[in-house]
């Protein structure tokens, strides 16, 4: 199940302890967590997951993370990228999940320390987003994670660590960016000279190596590429595992070919849509890409749709005779009340995105007052009739609207760095 929709950032740069200083960049040594290679009779028995829940596995700036903290993590994690905790998680998976739990203690250090709080209305609210976006009723989640060995009080802390995080580095850092008026007029340039080309709804996984080995960067998205082929869901591991790329993690959206890292134009043209590429090299890191849609920018829009669905409770000869002879939805209602079943109806007016993929390419294909073929929609296989829809044609944004995208992608490069200089004076001992 997809649950970690609405998750957000962590970093994952990796270390170490505070010896490593004598370099400006330093890994977690990994092989800590790898079984085979632990000392003593005893450690080899046991992975990390399998120890006493209330030892202590580290202090940060002193601290303390328990097995227990890894334990619930890494079953939230499980649960939401559907991947079994097995050897290969224990051994390639669970290393990250740790540095990323030491970034966020680091961060949520900073964030205390600088006196930034985040409402738990606004954490509640996007854990009711994360309950929507899969289909559960209000309040659900909290047992659901409960009956699947984990916490949602680890969800909520990751939450509020992203908002902190964000608030804290807008503060610190906000007002020595400055976005040039030529910069803007780039921009503004640059779209209209889009006019025609294609611009791709964006969903990616992305690693950077400005601020790690290129090698390491390089190992990293290949082993989440490896968790995507295995059925490892491709948003839950991005929100996980991704660095922010343009202030932005998992599903960017749309982006015009200008907005792209100059390195994938050609590459994205290549990919099918909703086909998962391989890892590709970029300017500052290495992608996953998974293309959603396309379209051609200044082209009219589907923005809202009518529809009518109903589901024939017989199938002849005589009645497809009839309903071929259906030409508007009034009569298409009139038609239901005789030979579709009771819960066929209008669904009236709907947001397009909103909509399933499978309803999204069927109203894309279909005219005004024309029935679809059987499609799928939910466990049935039903018709629909496009009653009406409503098109816009796209807008440039406003001026304002450009210069807090570049203050965005600005802000973003500096998070990453103002993170790195923490963790290089960050005390982390690793107690097993």
């Amino acid at each position: 199940m997809k649950l970690l929709i609405k998750t957000f950032h962590n970093f994952f740069l990796q270390k170490f302890q505070y010896f490593f200083k004598i370099t400006k960049y330093f890994f977690l040594l990994v092989i800590i967590f790898s079984n085979n290679l632990l000392a003593g009779t005893e450690s080899k028995e046991y992975s990390i997951l399998d120890r006493l829940p209330t030892s202590i596995f580290a202090t940060i700036n002193g601290e303390v993370v328990s097995i227990y903290d890894l334990i619930l993590r890494s079953n939230l994690y499980s649960i939401s990228a559907n991947i079994p905790i097995d050897e290969n998680f224990k051994t390639n998976i669970l290393p990250d999940l740790i540095s990323g739990l030491i970034d966020e203690k680091i961060q949520a250090q900073e964030i205390k320390k600088n006196n930034i709080i985040v409402a738990k209305d606004q954490v509640n609210r996007e854990i009711e987003n994360v309950e929507k976006d899969n289909g559960m009723p209000v309040g659900s989640l909290k047992d659901y994670l409960k009956a699947n060995k984990s916490n949602v009080e680890i969800l909520k802390k990751q939450i509020e660590t992203s908002f902190g995080w964000a608030q804290l580095v807008s503060n610190k850092f906000r007002s020595q960016i400055i976005i040039q008026e030529s910069d803007t007029q780039r921009i503004i340039d640059n779209l209209e000279s889009q006019k025609g080309k294609e611009e791709y709804f964006v969903e990616q996984i992305f690693v950077s190596f400005e601020n790690r080995n290129e090698r390491e960067a390089f190992k990293r998205i290949n082993n989440l590429n490896e968790q995507i082929k295995k059925g490892g869901d491709f948003l839950s591991i991005s929100k996980q595992f991704s660095d922010s790329s343009s202030g932005k993690l998992g599903r960017i959206g749309w982006t015009p070919e200008f907005e792209l890292d100059p390195k994938l134009v050609d590459k994205i043209k290549k990919i099918e849509i909703n086909k998962i590429s391989n890892p590709i090299k970029g300017e500052n890191g290495y992608y996953i890409l998974n293309i959603k849609d396309k379209k051609i920018i200044g082209e009219e829009r589907i923005a809202k749709v009518s529809l009518f669905q109903f589901d024939l409770i017989e199938e002849n000869d005589e009645i497809l005779s009839k309903m071929k002879e259906i030409d508007n939805c009034e009569n298409l209602e009139k038609f239901s009340e005789q030979y579709a079943s009771v819960d066929s109806g209008s669904l009236g007016l709907v947001n397009f995105n909103e909509l399933s993929e499978p309803v999204k390419k069927t109203v894309k294909k279909l005219n005004t007052n024309e029935i679809s073929d059987l499609i799928k929609i939910g466990p049935r296989d039903v018709r629909i009739m496009l009653c009406d829809v409503v098109k816009v044609k796209p807008t440039l944004p406003s001026k304002f609207k450009i210069e807090q995208i570049l203050a965005s992608k600005k802000l973003d490069t500096i998070s990453r760095q103002y993170l790195t200089e923490l963790r290089a004076n960050a005390i982390i001992d690793i107690k097993i």
